[in-house]
């Protein structure tokens, strides 16, 4: 049993201990370092050891003063954030615009002459990154960077995603009551950043009388003038429409919507028919600002949100973001620049440790590697000391259809020397490559599941860090971040007859496979399910935008050529048989109006090609001689794409030329992706590399990161996040490699 001083409030003395979980026996939560605390909780990073393996997570202990004066009682915070998050468990997948419970209990601490069984709840691991975890940390990080909040593209994404996240809090009878900028976690950038809402002690589950008040000023804003009443009926999902107001406010112009500085001020200005406009601000992005009308629509919206009586109040999140969406959508866009500039610029500011969000693991931050037991821990060192973290991007791999497995030889993650070394962003297509800059990289590799599947994983579609749908030869299995489970798959004709799974949203995917079908799935599941016409087909992979272009893969029994289907503006143009191919592994976009292909020949050879769809067109490009290729990556914002195969074979195609090399020792590669530099990753049966030194034709190595021969299932899916890398084998093992300095 822990012991603590009387005076103690920060647990310090937890560093290093194991809380065991109440489920069972063999589950335990390893403390790491301290997050952070607030009123009512002091976080802590952990690692959930299990033994399927073992993964990041965040464990919050209700404060020993505040368990002390409240007694018993306390015990309600803990219940309504583990009863609120518990409801949304139920569904898999389940939303992801809300942290996970994964698990709860009490931990007994001694504390002077009294024991103490202090309430506790564990949470899902948001990875911020460099950009920052909290809503406030992103907002406030790009005005930083820029001279201006969100964009409008990046504030409609954030806004359908915290709006989408309290209709499901409010589905399952849950209000929240606190949503501020700092419960609104991030993780993920440019297309793929998803906010989620967290911070559940101040809810008001269905069904649990007791409940603790808060005034209307904090420091945060004003809150509903509901708060201050005594009857709990007068606060329902309206409240928290109140504050979903003033967050969009902020995230639009980085200030508060109300302010005030007394109880009597907030009231009176709450309960105020007028509202600050957009318009007064000083972080309002450019393309709003010059935009009178939709700025005055969006006001209207806002200050019909924040009414002060409840009942002339929106009464659905969906309905704010309806309003709001049309006047965002149409605005200027953003630039490719400019873009890249926000996702950069938290590898150019250097953070006080207080500035940290209190769940996220920044790796800069770390002052040791967590030294974990067996296969974990294995840190890959530099000679030199590291100076910044790169920060790339999600790139989800395409399966392969036909890998070799490598001879099952047992052994360890063996710590490599790796120098990696990230490009400059570029700046047009037609630029020739930059020198690189060289960044040292310290990486910590850690099993967050053993290989242990007995179906095998054909494709996998991230849905953010720590989330991901695959499709496998037994039906739909789903990712939580602790454990794959199996999604519902009612409505589909055939479950195990899903080849592919393309994330279009979050949470939103489509599959294809066997009797041509394609499929709409949510988290709710199958929402809509249609057919191709013709003859019956397999799709068996997919790449693109479906609001704009892109293509569909397709075979029939009849005709041994695979059919390339496109599709613009969601209307679809004759299909065109791929003449010499004889089977298509993977595709991915490289252009806007070009697509990489993979696969292998009528001549028994790996294949790569360039299929531009509106060309009717397809041109085969220059590739090593290999028994097949069947991944490849791309990133249409650089202008860059990569085809991986047999062979350790590896081809680029940057701009309108043709790069080929080969990865030593050349085995048969499975995965690809790129980051957001433009860096290069590469994955086997038992090993990860990546690329040192640019993009072609600057001179460069492959390094490998990590490896273990015990681990003979191919890697089917590298997901690259700003300081992670998760790949994922065939036989559901996961691997994640984390930057640890």
């Amino acid at each position: 049993m822990l012991t603590i001083p009387s005076d103690e409030e920060a647990l310090g003395g937890l560093q290093g201990a194991t809380i065991p979980s109440d489920l069972s026996p063999s589950i335990g939560y390893r403390i790491v370092s301290r997050a952070g605390a607030g009123t009512m909780f002091v976080s802590y990073y952990a690692v959930r050891t299990a033994p399927e393996g073992e993964t990041p997570v965040v464990v919050k202990i209700l404060r020993p003063s505040l368990f002390r004066q409240m007694g018993p009682s306390a015990a309600v915070i803990v219940k309504k954030e583990a009863v609120s998050l518990g409801r949304l468990n139920e569904q898999v997948p389940p939303t992801p615009f809300v942290v996970r419970l994964i698990d709860t209990g009490t931990f007994a601490v001694r504390r002077g002459t009294k024991t103490l069984d202090l309430p506790w709840i564990t949470i899902e691991y948001v990875h911020g990154g460099v950009q920052g975890v909290t809503l406030r940390q992103r907002v406030q990080g790009t005005i930083q960077a820029t001279g201006h909040a969100f964009d409008p593209a990046r504030a409609t994404r954030a806004i359908e995603c915290i709006s989408s996240g309290l209709s499901a809090v409010h589905d399952v009878g849950v209000v929240h009551r606190q949503l501020t900028p700092e419960s609104i976690l991030c993780c993920g950038s440019g297309d793929e950043e998803l906010f989620k809402i967290s911070d559940f002690g101040m809810a008001r589950p269905r069904g649990i009388r007791e409940t603790i008040m808060a005034g209307v000023v904090s420091n945060t804003g004003v809150a509903p003038p509901e708060m201050l009443s005594a009857d709990p009926s007068t606060i329902g999902p309206w409240t928290d429409i109140f504050n979903l107001a003033s967050v969009i406010f902020f995230l639009l112009t980085g200030e508060q919507y109300i302010v005030a500085e007394s109880q009597a001020q907030a009231l009176m200005a709450a309960m105020a028919r007028t509202r600050r406009s957009i318009l007064e601000t000083r972080w309002l992005h450019p393309a709003l600002r010059g935009n009178d009308q939709a700025c005055k629509s969006i006001d209207f919206a806002l200050r019909w949100a924040s009414a002060g009586e409840a009942q002339e109040r929106l009464q659905e999140a969906v309905a704010v973001a309806a309003m709001l969406s049309p006047y965002l959508r149409p605005a200027s866009p953003v630039s490719a620049l400019e873009q890249r500039i926000v996702a950069s610029a938290g590898e150019q500011r250097t953070r006080a440790h207080d500035e940290m969000a209190p769940m996220t693991i920044p790796a800069t931050h770390v002052k040791a590697p967590v030294q974990l037991k067996g296969e974990l821990g294995q840190t890959l060192l530099s000679p030199r000391q590291p100076k910044a973290a790169a920060a790339p991007a999600a790139a989800p791999a395409a399966a392969p259809a036909a890998v070799d497995r490598a001879v099952d030889r047992p052994s360890p993650d063996r710590a490599i020397e790796a120098e990696l070394i990230s490009a400059p962003p570029r700046l047009s297509r037609e630029a020739p490559p930059p020198r690189p800059s060289f960044i040292v990289e310290r990486w910590t590799w850690s099993v967050l599941h053993h290989p242990s599947l007995d179906s095998v994983i054909r494709s996998v579609a991230w849905d953010g860090y720590g989330r991901c749908l695959a499709a496998a030869t037994g039906g739909l299995l789903f990712w939580n971040g602790t454990s794959w489970s199996e999604a519902s798959s009612g409505g589909l004709p055939s479950p195990q007859g899903v080849r592919f799974v393309h994330r279009i949203g979050p949470g939103r995917w489509l599959l294809g496979g066997d009797g041509s079908t394609l499929a709409v799935y949510t988290t709710g599941g199958v929402t809509g399910v249609f057919q191709l016409p013709g003859e019956p087909q397999s799709h068996v992979a997919l790449s693109g935008d479906l609001e704009d272009m892109g293509i569909l893969v397709s075979t029939t029994p009849n005709d041994p050529r695979p059919l390339l289907h496109a599709f613009i503006a969601k209307r679809w143009l004759r299909p065109m048989p791929a003449e010499g191919v004889a089977l298509l592994a993977a595709v991915a976009r490289v252009e806007d109006e070009r697509w990489l292909l993979v696969g292998r020949s009528t001549a028994g050879e790996g294949l790569v090609a360039l299929y531009a769809p509106l060309d009717w067109h397809m041109e085969r490009l220059p590739a090593p001689p290999a028994r097949a290729f069947v991944a490849c990556a791309g990133r249409p914002d650089l202008g860059v794409g990569i085809a991986v195969g047999a062979d350790g074979s590896v081809v680029w195609r940057y701009g309108q030329s043709v790069f080929t090399e080969h990865i030593e020792p050349r085995r048969a590669l499975s995965a690809a992706s790129i980051d957001a530099e433009g860096r290069a990753w590469a994955g086997s049966a038992g090993r990860i590399w990546v690329r040192r030194g640019g993009i072609p034709p600057m001179a460069g190595t492959w390094e490998c990161v990590w490896e273990n021969d015990a681990w003979v299932g191919p890697v089917v899916s590298l997901f690259v996040d700003s300081e992670v890398v998760v790949a994922i084998t065939a036989d559901g093992g996961i691997i994640e490699g984390r930057v640890t300095g």
